[in-house]
């Protein structure tokens, strides 16, 4: 049986909410000009900066995808008002894919394994070569945003075509196509993990490090969802029956997940520390010198401790001005972590932070309104043709 479309009211709340043009033209102008500059002082440096930009993004949009893939996996109803703003997000996947070409271009600057003469002469390195090698990693580049773009389009196709044709099996099919794309996309987060941040480091490894760059991918995924939820919320773009108990469990999400990030941070650190080999305190060592150790220390404050406080009352999870400014601060402090995590592997000699490295927000935030106009527009602003909308409308705790 086909859903009734909703109410003309319900409709008009569905608009697409939309950032000025303003905001993309200053920002990109700005990155531009900065990165052009950055180019042309130190090479090495632009293409660290780009791994950096090409991750955040990256995460943005992996993050995103999970929370859909998350929503039809368990079946939950309350979140199903925000869902088009995490497919929306989602188009971050494929706009990713674009800000790797530096990357790719710049392999033999970024990776050391890269160079068969080093490989030649290092045991280790040698003895990882089977799998750390420019054809087999391509492969597996290759491979990983195949497997992204194909549950991008089941998930987010599947979600727009039914707003179109009216078919309530739609969700029925995604809630069975869930559960067997989210365990490939653990796995494949996992060795992209391994593959484009810790072989920079190839002597070292960790085990949970997979894990970490998941945790990292959930945390930026609710925290830009919840962001742009409030914006669009705040702007009477969603129904008026999106409320505080829609919001809470946003926050809750945030918080539990930000939550796991840090305990995935400090039993990574602790199970190093307590072991104390230098083939694994090595990557450590490398986060304490140049001015590193204070970056490390900003990292805890700003991705743990003041999310935690600021959203531990309850009230604080239904305030939407204190979810803004929060769901923007551990957006900030989880750019700051992907810097933190590639920056030193690469630079070990340079200090934290230079001018080189302010084209980056200015081009993240270019990048992610600009993708936000585009996909917008290609659909209503909730999935006004699910089955379950009405009662997830109507949700409370």
């Amino acid at each position: 049986m086909k859903q009734a479309p909703l109410s003309r009211h319900q409709r008009q709340h569905s608009a697409s909410f939309q950032p000025r043009w303003s905001t993309v033209w200053v920002a990109g102008a700005v990155a531009t000009a900065l990165l052009a500059a950055s180019v042309l002082s130190d090479a090495t440096r632009f293409l660290t900066d780009s791994l950096v930009l090409f991750i955040f993004i990256l995460t943005l949009g992996l993050g995103s995808l999970f929370l859909v893939t998350l929503e039809h996996t368990v079946n939950a109803t309350w979140s199903i008002p925000f869902r088009r703003i995490s497919e929306n997000l989602a188009t971050l996947i494929p706009v990713s894919l674009v800000l790797s070409l530096p990357v790719l271009i710049g392999l033999g600057r970024l990776y050391e394994w890269t160079h068969s003469e080093l490989v030649a002469s290092d045991p280790i390195l040698a003895g990882k070569s089977a799998y750390l090698n420019i054809p087999f990693f391509l492969v597996r580049f290759a491979l990983f945003f195949c497997v992204w773009m194909a549950g991008y389009r089941m998930l987010v196709g599947r979600s727009r075509r039914q707003d179109r044709e009216l078919q309530p099996n739609f969700t029925e099919q995604l809630s069975k196509f869930s559960p067997v794309f989210m365990i490939l996309l653990v796995i494949t987060i996992t060795f992209a993990a391994f593959d484009w941040v810790m072989s920079l480091v190839p002597h070292w490894y960790s085990s949970i490090f997979g894990i970490y760059l998941l945790a990292s991918c959930m945390v930026a995924g609710v925290a830009l969802t919840t962001f742009v939820s409030v914006q669009v919320k705040m702007k009477g773009a969603l129904p008026p029956e999106v409320g505080p108990d829609h919001f809470y469990n946003l926050g809750g999400l945030l918080f539990a997940f930000n939550t796991v990030w840090a305990y995935i941070a400090f039993a990574q650190f602790l199970l190093i520390w307590y072991g104390n080999l230098p083939q694994e305190t090595i990557w450590y060592a490398m986060r304490t010198g140049n001015g590193w150790w204070a970056v490390s220390w900003l990292l805890i404050i700003s991705h743990f401790i003041v999310p935690f406080v600021a959203l531990l009352p309850r009230s604080a999870k239904t305030n939407l001005k204190r979810l803004r400014w929060v769901s923007a601060w551990v957006l900030a402090a989880h750019g700051l972590d992907i810097y933190w995590l590639i920056a030193p592997s690469v630079r070990t000699t340079s200090a934290p932070f230079g001018w080189q490295e302010l084209w980056l927000p200015f081009a993240a935030t270019a990048i992610g309104v600009m993708t936000w106009r585009w996909v917008a527009r290609q659909a209503a602003l909730i999935p006004v043709s699910d089955p379950r909308l009405e009662s997830a409308l109507h949700f409370h705790l």
